[in-house]
């Protein structure tokens, strides 16, 4: 590659992020000269096509093409507070870019609150998947922590690995095959390390509605042949025929193709809860119900949404006519897409929707 002949624009939401004096991006040979842009300011729709579920935090392009695209943090890892993102890594596998997350393995929450929390396993466990599933790089780097006070590190220095992967997906921006660079190879081999750490059933206990179906835990998600790591308790594992009788609702519709529902003899049933205005869903929900499609529902080999185990069932109590109407903007709110674009049924107070995986299309029909 000659960086004279090649462009390069680091596109963030954050200067702060990407300030070459104090960020990864001033570590990476290939990113010295490269130009800064406001991601709010792009409408190059080979950009902004990695947006559709959430915006990421940075976006590095190459001679126009977009080669990585980047969510970062420095909050501790416990809970939802990584899952929540994953919808961008979604995104960027379908379209065939490799994606980042870049967040501590493990910290403390504040000054305040010494204890250490740790990552959750299903992050490199669902990212590893969606790796495969699309032959694409989906990687955790791990922000390094300090071992005195337990946060992230602040120094430059501590951002060579970040600098060292993004320069690699730089400079091999032509290959085809990206899995294999060592850079990604070595990701992968930490993630590997930090599921065996952490993966303890003393963590994650068993979900029984998923063990009264599949004793063993769901193959995907086995660390080896005496631990799973089953969804977590929001999430439910109940016979479909069960769910439909209890929503009291015309399963014959053609318009709704509820036919595609009922074939799949189990569905997944995630409650989420709203935002403060009650009328969408809290910010975790809809970015972790896509980590439990592509870790337990989606089958082998598969890239779309409509090739799984069981149905994907989300559940939030906001107003039926509101959500309908939401997702029938031009430009839906983007929790209100996700939500639509990944569950096969939205149950909400006053009726239910199919979502975009059984109706193919944008229309959204409220069943009272």
């Amino acid at each position: 590659m000659k960086s004279d002949m090649t462009s390069i624009i680091i596109y963030y939401h954050d200067p702060v992020e990407v300030d070459p004096s104090t960020s990864w991006t001033g570590l990476s040979s290939v990113l010295k000269k490269a130009k800064l842009v406001d991601i709010k300011t792009v409408n190059d729709p080979i950009i902004t096509s990695l947006f559709d579920y959430a915006r990421p935090d940075a976006v590095i392009t190459v001679d126009g093409l977009p080669i990585v695209s980047i969510e970062q943090t420095q909050m501790n890892p416990s809970g939802h507070n990584i899952p929540q993102r994953f919808s961008f890594h979604v995104r960027s596998a379908e379209l065939g870019i490799p994606s980042i997350l870049y967040y501590p393995e493990y910290s403390r929450r504040t000054f305040s609150d010494p204890n250490v929390r740790y990552l959750q396993v299903r992050v490199p466990m669902a990212q590893k998947r969606l790796s495969q599933l699309y032959g694409v790089p989906a990687v955790s780097i791990f922000w390094p922590t300090n071992t005195k006070t337990k946060l992230p590190e602040t120094s430059i220095s501590s951002h060579q690995e970040m600098a060292n992967v993004v320069t690699a997906l730089v400079k091999n921006s032509k290959k085809k095959n990206l899995m294999n660079l060592p850079e990604i190879q070595n990701a992968f081999k930490k993630m590997d390390n930090c599921v065996q750490k952490y993966a303890k059933k003393s963590n994650y206990s068993e979900n029984l509605t998923i063990r009264e179906f599949f004793p063993d835990g769901i193959d995907s998600a086995k660390i080896n042949s005496e631990l799973s790591i089953d969804p977590p308790r929001k999430a439910k594992l109940i016979p479909t025929s069960l769910l439909l009788n209890s929503l009291k609702i015309d399963q014959n519709s053609k318009e709704n193709n509820f036919q595609d529902i009922k074939n799949r003899k189990l569905s997944l049933l995630f409650s989420a809860t709203t935002s403060k205005s009650g009328i969408d869903s809290e910010h975790p929900w809809p970015g972790y119900f896509t980590l439990l499609d592509i870790l337990y529902a989606r089958k082998n080999n598969s890239k779309t949404k409509n090739q799984r185990h069981f149905n994907m069932v989300y559940e939030l109590p906001a107003d039926v006519t509101n959500f309908a109407s939401r997702i029938n903007q031009k430009i839906p709110p983007t929790a209100t897409y996700i939500v639509d674009s990944f569950a096969d049924l939205i149950i909400l107070d006053g009726g239910v929707i199919t979502g975009k995986p059984i109706r193919g299309n944008n229309k959204a029909i409220p069943i009272q």
